[in-house]
């Protein structure tokens, strides 16, 4: 096969996919009860977090909260297409990710972290107890109430990854942080 062949064959099934993607999602996803637990875990977290968020500090911490979501989503779709996992809930058709938990609630929970804990020491600690929360109850909950599906993962992988993804942030920020207070 060519590799005009093979675009155009590409190109088949992805139109194929999106719409059985689609009819999936408008049968059998969309208003059902996990997609409901799927808003409910968008707009209580962002509730949560304006009402304890330090609006003197909202820039940073908001700056931070963008680094988790970029690196937590780039991971996730990663794993998507590597066929680790899959979501059987979404919350729209064409977001093949759990959007709650990459977009809302690891932000926000690594946000709060961010916040409350500057020193280094303190903030991996705490950064591994929420760790520990997402990859061993978040997750498990989430298969549990059929969010989501594993294929080739284990919980166990998520642990240090939702560790460095909270450090790498907080590097990336107070790198900012620093450059911007230095001019």
């Amino acid at each position: 096969m060519n590799e005009s062949k093979m675009v155009d064959q590409i190109l088949q099934n992805k139109l194929m996919y999106k719409q059985l993607s689609i009819e999936h999602w408008l049968r059998f996803e969309v208003f059902t009860w996990q997609w409901w637990i799927g808003i409910a875990f968008i707009i209580l977290p962002i509730l949560v977090w304006w009402k304890l968020v330090d609006k003197r500090r909202i820039l940073v911490i908001t700056t931070f909260g963008f680094l988790v979501n970029i690196l937590a989503t780039v991971l996730d779709i990663t794993g998507s297409e590597l066929v680790l996992w899959h979501y059987t809930i979404r919350i729209l058709p064409q977001i093949p990710l759990l959007f709650p938990v990459d977009f809302v609630m690891v932000p926000i929970a690594y946000m709060l972290v961010f916040q409350r804990y500057r020193a280094w020491q303190q903030f991996i600690l705490a950064s591994a107890i929420v760790a520990l929360c997402l990859a061993f109850i978040l997750e498990p909950l989430a298969v549990y109430i059929k969010q989501y599906q594993l294929i080739s993962w284990h919980y166990i992988y998520s642990f240090p990854i939702y560790i460095l993804i909270s450090i790498f942030s907080k590097l990336i920020t107070d790198n900012l942080l620093s450059r911007q207070e230095g001019t």
